[in-house]
Order: C-alpha cells, then sequence, then structure tokens
C-alpha cells in the first residue's frame, strides 16, 4: 500500500494534469484542506483547485482529480456520496484523500479500478477491504496531520475576516481571547448529528469548529479558518471534545485533550492509528470513559 506522499509523487509523473477539489465545511475541514496543500508544496505538485460548477465533463483519462479527505461517505452526511455519484459517470481518475468510511456501500462501489481511496484508520480500511471494491485501497494519517503550521503565520488579520464577510465571528474570537484569560479548560463539544452524548454542557459558542469557519473555498480562506482555529485552541491547556479536528487542531499546537467518541468509529479509529503509536501526541491525548 502507498502512502499519500508516495501516490501523490507517483501521479506527478503519471497525469497530464492534476486537480484539487477542497472540502467544503467547517474549520476542521479548512485544517484537511491545509494539510494537502502541505504536502503539495513539499512535493512541488502543480494542481489547479476547483470548485462546484467545474466543467467536469472536459476533462480525460489522464487527468486526475483529487477530493480531500474526511468524513464524507458516511450516512450522517450526503455531500461527499453525492459528488462521488457525479464524478464516477466520467473517464478520469479519482484520489480520495485519507477518509473514514460508514455505510454507503452503494456508493463506495461506484468507484473503480482507475481510482484510489485512502482511509485514515484501520477500522474503515477493514470494512472497505470486506467491500472488495474494484479501487486501489491504502491508508494513512488524516490530511490536517499534515498541516505545516508556519503557512499559516501572520494570517489572521481582522482585515481578512471583515473581507470574508464573516464579521460577527470577530466577537467569537473576542469571546474565546477573554474566557481563555480566566478558564484554561475548553468544553468543545459536537452540536450536530455526528453527536453521540447528550451533554448540558454543550454551546455552539465553544464549538471551535464552527466558530473559526471562515471559509473553505480557495486556500486564502482555508489558510485564515486554520489560522483562527488552531490559535484559539492554543489559548486554552485543556480541551474536552468528540470533535475529530479539534482533538487533531490541540495535538499539533501542543494542548492536553480529553476525548470522547462521536457517533461512528472515527475518533477511535484515528486515536489508535495516528496517535497512540506517536511519542509526541499520545501523552497529551486521554479518553474520557
Amino acid at each position: 500500500m502507498q502512502t499519500v506522499l508516495e501516490a501523490l509523487e507517483e501521479a506527478k509523473n503519471t497525469y497530464t494534469k492534476i486537480y484539487f477539489r477542497p472540502n467544503s465545511g467547517n474549520a476542521g475541514d479548512s485544517l484537511i484542506n491545509v494539510g494537502f496543500y502541505s504536502v503539495a508544496d513539499t512535493l512541488g505538485l502543480d494542481y489547479e483547485e476547483i470548485h462546484d460548477g467545474f466543467p467536469y465533463e472536459t476533462l480525460g483519462k489522464k487527468d486526475l482529480v483529487i477530493l480531500s479527505g474526511g468524513g464524507n461517505i458516511v450516512p450522517y452526511w450526503n455531500g461527499g456520496s453525492d459528488l462521488i455519484r457525479q464524478l464516477t459517470q466520467y473517464a478520469f481518475p479519482l484520489m480520495l484523500m485519507p477518509q473514514s468510511i460508514e455505510g454507503r456501500e452503494d456508493v463506495l462501489r461506484l468507484l473503480r479500478k482507475q481510482d484510489m481511496l485512502f482511509l485514515r484508520e484501520k477500522y474503515s480500511l477493514n470494512y472497505a477491504l470486506s467491500l472488495k471494491l474494484m479501487c486501489s485501497l491504502s491508508i494513512d494519517d488524516d490530511l490536517a496531520f499534515f498541516a505545516n503550521l508556519g503557512m499559516l503565520r501572520n494570517q489572521g488579520r481582522v482585515s481578512e475576516i471583515l473581507k470574508s464577510g464573516k464579521v460577527r465571528k470577530i466577537s467569537y474570537i473576542l469571546y474565546h481571547f477573554l474566557r481563555s484569560r480566566f478558564s484554561k479548560k475548553l468544553i468543545a463539544l459536537r452540536t450536530d448529528r455526528e453527536s453521540k452524548i447528550s451533554d448540558r454542557r454543550k454551546k455552539k459558542i465553544n464549538d471551535i469548529s464552527r466558530v473559526a469557519k471562515l471559509g473553505t473555498r480557495d486556500r486564502s480562506l482555508n489558510i485564515l479558518s486554520s489560522y483562527w482555529f488552531v490559535k484559539i485552541l492554543s489559548w486554552y491547556d485543556v480541551v474536552e471534545t468528540d470533535r475529530l479536528h479539534v482533538f487533531v487542531g490541540c495535538v499539533l499546537v501542543g494542548r492536553k485533550v480529553i476525548l470522547h467518541e462521536n457517533a461512528y468509529h472515527k475518533i477511535k479509529g484515528v486515536y489508535e492509528y495516528s496517535i497512540l503509536p506517536n511519542p509526541k501526541y499520545a501523552p497529551l491525548v486521554s479518553f474520557s470513559t
């Protein structure tokens, strides 16, 4: 099985043109997208960033479309599955960056021999293997672990937030700046359908993936969102969360995490695959029982 770096290095020398479609979504998705930019910059990968409305029908078999990773092929959300249904109608190959998958067998079976699916933990890999899919399978860390935080330096200017149109976010960021001066622990629990726990401590203003959501459409917005995402997390010493990328963002900036499972296996899986074997990250993370 190839690593992400190996697969992208091979793609450089195989395809006429490479296209990257970033995740839409929250600030956690932005951090995944920044992980891709970081890898691509390291490899000197030449690619075009594309979005909704791109004329996919103009691409051919020697063009590659890369889809950013995450938890898009699960029963809780439709966007990732709908995109695969759309794109597998065309002849060009797909490369899906590290994913967690559950259910959606009908969608996964649309992937073809020319496609490559990366998984980010062994539960998803074992599920994909059990389906005997036609596409190539491999496993690697979630792309957010590849994020070069140096890329984010000095990207959080208020003027950039104003340009993004998310003016209200400034007050949310200020709230956390002030709050963190009085309390060094943050309870940042999901407030959507992927949450497994019922907890009266849930507050949308503490769901940092939502607070730092400043846009995912292009590189500049993803970098802006990721800057404030990890910046806010860095203001706290301990974060309790069931958000995968809140947990990843915390370990990237050296903050301790009390971790809860979410509605399916992705938290546990990424913890086991990417955290436990890592002597730098493992001491920072504990599972809540």
